[in-house]
């Protein structure tokens, strides 16, 4: 576990806090208030499990519901019956947003369609990165991020996506080496 240094005001203050809240250690005070505060983002952990649908025999997992995908590359990938030129997860956002643009909305309309940071202009700060072929500048995603968009956007267009993907071997990795499977439409 890392190892984290607090001035002795913040320590204090955290010992008030867990009074308050009921927790018994400082890592617990810490636990709900970044769980507290997560859930007020609208945010998730990057570590659930999943739902393991099938253990196919050649090796691949295959989810129902997306694992954690940190230390993950894409192997393939198929976006409305297509593969998106960059095989990445930033690659394969973009892709299922050009799907989305080429089912009618563009410009602001996209931009109110997207569940992710998103302009209509040209903005390259903070993140960004301006789409030329999408007309608009999307802030980068992690791979969990951008995988819950892309389920998002896939069932509300229609949209059939599929990612064959592989853990890197790193420890901090929830299946090191293994081969991944998840869909979306």
């Amino acid at each position: 576990m890392p190892v984290i240094r607090l001035n002795d005001a913040t320590f204090v203050d955290l010992k008030t806090i867990s009074t308050w809240i009921g927790t018994k250690t400082p890592s617990e005070t810490i636990d709900a208030i970044v769980r507290e505060k997560m859930e007020a983002l609208d945010l998730e952990r990057d570590i659930n499990d999943g739902t393991l649908i099938n253990d196919k025999p050649e090796g691949d997992l295959v989810f129902e519901k997306a694992p954690g995908l940190s230390f993950t590359r894409i192997l393939s990938a198929s976006v409305d019956n297509g593969k998106p030129e960059k095989i990445n997860w930033a690659g394969l956002l973009m892709k299922v947003i050009g799907v989305v643009k080429a089912k009618g909305p563009s410009g602001e309309k996209l931009v109110t369609e997207l569940q992710i940071p998103a302009h209509v202009s040209e903005y390259t700060m903070d993140g960004y990165k301006f789409q030329p072929e999408l007309g608009i500048s999307v802030q980068g995603q992690s791979a969990m991020d951008a995988w819950k968009e892309i389920s998002r956007l896939a069932k509300k267009f229609r949209i059939p996506v599929e990612v064959r993907f592989q853990w890197r071997d790193n420890k901090k990795a929830q299946h090191p080496g293994k081969i991944g499977l998840i869909r979306a439409e």
